[in-house]
């Protein structure tokens, strides 16, 4: 250590240590953003189907106003695959999707196993929400949201405790509003604290759309999810958009691929504090609750490390520029080398053409 003052001086040392600190500040803080968004795998499906950025995940939040019913989205889902069709956007091979959708409204429902009766959180969902919605499965597997048969349900595993004792329950039938449903899987539920606080701390089952609706007390869909080609910026927004065909005080349209993006971070910060102002009588679904918060943690730890990464790049920046006003070799000596190398390039390449003749 005193070897290293003693060569560099105090100054530079002091320099040279803090930009070191600072360097691996950043880089903490760094795998901290990364880490933490690697994590919301509700807002990954993009990347998940297509890891070259040509597709980009959509969520549209709608209010009560909007009128939004399952028929609708289906005609929804038609128009977008009409203007891409339009646009000459194709898919990227003949077995693949251009347009995946999903949707979803959430209420409350009573159950019963015949051994217990409990109410819970009900999600009715529609179309491959499973897809955007990875649930990790403990038991059985997800249902099809496009299935004919509208029977299937799919509970976390607090439910599963508090109906029959144990998470193991696939195959069993439960009462749903009075009409039977076959268990098709068992769902460990998201922890931590902002899933707490975004309102999934509650016993939760998944079932169609249709049995919310029939069976249930439903709010109403609030929640529409498109994946969908992306061949410029904000084109696939915009197509969403145009298709969903309401007025813009009822709805909202959020771009969940890149929301984690330092750009994306950095933008937000403008708003920070503002973000919980809703003024369209939105509900988000707990993910997305789950995506904003995420969001504002990370909004300030991407400016912190912003600039801690600042600081050594600057020392980094001037000492290349002091090393330059002190160099021994200048313009003209690095013009002349070239020269001389160019010259020496030639002069070896006529050799060779020479001696090829010659033989």
């Amino acid at each position: 250590m005193n070897y290293l003052r003693s060569v560099f001086g105090k100054k530079q040392f002091i320099l040279a240590i803090t930009g070191a600190i600072s360097l691996i500040v950043f880089l903490i803080l760094t795998t901290i953003c990364c880490v933490t968004a690697s994590k919301q795998k509700n807002q990954q499906f993009a990347k998940r189907w297509c890891n070259d950025g040509s597709y980009v995940q959509l969520s549209a939040f709608l209010s009560e106003l909007s009128g939004m019913e399952e028929k609708t989205v289906m005609m929804i889902q038609g128009g977008l695959e009409n203007q891409l069709t339009m646009d000459s956007i194709v898919a990227p091979n003949e077995n693949a999707r251009r347009v995946v959708m999903a949707y979803s409204a959430q209420g409350e429902v009573e159950l019963s196993s015949g051994k217990s009766e409990v109410t819970v959180n009900a999600y009715g969902v529609g179309g491959d929400f499973f897809l955007f919605h990875p649930l990790e499965i403990v038991y059985g597997s997800y249902f099809d949201g496009d299935d004919i048969m509208k029977d299937h349900v799919i509970l976390d595993t607090e439910t599963a405790w508090n109906l029959f004792g144990s998470p193991n329950v696939v195959g069993q039938v439960i009462t749903v509003g009075g009409r039977q449903h076959v268990i098709s899987g068992v769902v460990k539920k998201e922890k931590g604290r902002l899933n707490d606080l975004a309102g999934n701390d509650v016993p939760t089952i998944f079932v169609s759309l249709e049995s919310l609706q029939e069976f249930g007390n439903i709010t109403y869909l609030n929640s529409i999810e498109a994946l969908l080609p992306n061949p410029i910026s904000g084109y696939a927004k915009g197509i969403f958009q145009k298709a969903l065909n309401l007025e813009e005080r009822r709805f909202e349209v959020v771009e969940n691929t890149g929301r984690f993006s330092w750009q994306h971070l950095v933008m937000n910060a403008k708003n920070f504090g503002l973000r919980g102002m809703n003024k369209k009588g939105l509900v988000y679904p707990y993910w997305e609750n789950v995506a904003r918060g995420t969001e504002d943690i990370l909004t300030p730890i991407c400016i912190a490390a912003i600039v801690f990464v600042s600081y050594p790049s600057i020392l980094l920046i001037a000492l290349l520029i002091r090393m330059w006003r002190k160099r021994t070799i200048h313009k003209k000596d690095v013009w002349n080398f070239i020269q001389a190398k160019l010259e020496d390039y030639r002069e070896s390449r006529r050799r060779r053409i020479e001696d090829n003749e010659y033989e």
